[in-house]
């Protein structure tokens, strides 16, 4: 899982120095290129992308530019270096894009090479976030910022790691301190289905924006995420009181954050265009086709979690009665299918393949189907068992107050290879 949650820190930044002036330092990390557990595919996307938007607000960067598929050794030496620079700094911004767990209430990011078989592995092969805290809080800067955009899934699974929960921990914030996470403390952030993930889009087109402090910049990258993601992903921020304010795109005219909102957001700074890279998110409401598509996706990353976590989600997800591979079946029938499937593959991983899923709906009804094609590779370490392929899906998802519900569902396997 994308450490499947954002972590947001920040201390106090003066608010009469021009954000000019200040000494801005970061570190940005992006890692997709695992070795022993499953890729993300948008990870050093999302880093790139946050390096660019950063330098472009006045940030200088350790190592130039995203530090990307660090293993362990370059990870401990790029946090070394980040913390070096930081004195004399005035403001300090970490930002990490990957597969993050929470082990025993403390969140950590997994470099590329990790690969523990038992929960003794993890303070010798992962990097605490409390290691990075320390790196800031030791170094006299005004204002420090943390960004953990990971928990996207468990990328262990049934690995050993018995203490490993969902989503990340919420961490009490030292004093001047604001945290935000990509998605509520314990549940998973989405990889995205194009080429960055929704909490890394909304963040790069917001603090570009003039006239927004701290607050009110992760507020609204918060109501893009859920509106982008059809309320599936909901940032969360907590905070210890913060003396001062800080802007990263400059304090620009006060009213415009305060009295018209949905005007700073949705006009851009002309001096500030969007990089090359980027997908603009808008304020407009999702559609229902992008509604369904988001629902999927979600779907796809809770099929990913434990088989407790995940025949919790499929029993709310699901309507009584679910045309199931061409069958009436009832939720409950559905539930034990579902319950020996993951019995027998206890760690899986899916890929969706963007330019595959299509989406076609009847809006008065609030009804959509959604196809594609999809990556998998399931695995028993029970018994050595492995299976991958390519399969392709049929949803069925009807739409009212509390959400889409499942009341189709087939598919078939394209190709498959399985090992014993």
């Amino acid at each position: 899982m994308r450490l499947g949650s954002v972590l947001f820190l920040v201390l106090f930044a003066v608010a009469a120095a021009p954000a000019n002036a200040e000494k801005r330092i970061a570190l940005v990390v992006g890692n997709s290129g695992y070795q022993n557990i499953t890729r993300l595919a948008n990870a050093q996307n999302d880093a790139t992308l946050i390096a660019e938007t950063l330098r472009g607000v006045g940030f200088s960067l350790i190592g130039g530019a995203a530090q990307v598929d660090l293993d362990k050794p370059a990870f401990d030496k790029a946090i070394q270096a980040f913390g070096n620079q930081l004195i004399g700094a005035d403001v300090a911004l970490f930002y990490y894009a990957g597969h993050g767990v929470q082990i025993r209430g403390s969140n950590y990011l997994v470099p590329v090479s990790a690969n523990p078989v038992r929960e003794a592995d993890v303070d010798f092969q992962m990097v605490d976030v409390a290691l990075i805290l320390r790196q800031m809080e030791g170094s006299g800067t005004k204002l420090n910022l943390v960004i953990l955009d990971a928990c996207r899934n468990n990328p262990f699974g049934g690995r050993g790691l018995r203490s490993a929960s969902s989503g990340l921990a919420q961490i009490r914030a030292p004093e001047g301190t604001l945290l935000s996470y990509a998605t509520q403390p314990g549940n998973v952030a989405l990889d995205g289905a194009g080429s960055h993930s929704p909490y890394s889009q909304a963040l790069s087109e917001i603090i570009r924006k003039p006239g927004l402090d701290v607050f009110q910049t992760f507020n609204q990258v918060g109501l893009l995420v859920k509106r982008a993601t059809g309320g599936a992903q909901q940032p969360w921020v907590s905070s210890s009181p913060i003396d001062g304010s800080f802007y990263f795109a400059g304090q620009g005219r006060q009213e415009v954050a305060t009295a018209q909102p949905q005007a700073a957001l949705t006009q851009p700074p002309p001096s500030s265009p969007p990089p090359a890279s980027s997908s603009r998110l808008t304020t407009n409401p999702l559609t229902l086709e992008q509604r369904a598509v988001a629902f999927v996706t979600n779907d796809m990353i809770r099929s990913e979690g434990s088989a407790a976590e995940y025949l919790d989600y499929a029993r709310r997800s699901i309507e009584d009665q679910v045309d199931y591979y061409g069958k009436p079946t009832s939720r409950a029938d559905v539930l034990k299918d579902k319950e020996r499937y993951v019995a027998r593959w206890p760690v899986r991983s899916y890929r969706l393949r963007p330019e595959t899923v299509r989406a076609s709906c009847d809006q008065p009804r609030s009804i959509c189907h959604v196809d594609g094609v999809l990556d998998f590779n399931l695995s028993n370490p029970a018994d050595g068992r492995k299976s991958s392929g390519a399969s392709s899906f049929v949803f069925g998802i009807r739409f009212g107050p509390a959400g889409g519900r499942i009341f189709h569902e087939s598919g078939k396997v394209i190709a498959a290879q399985k090992k014993k």
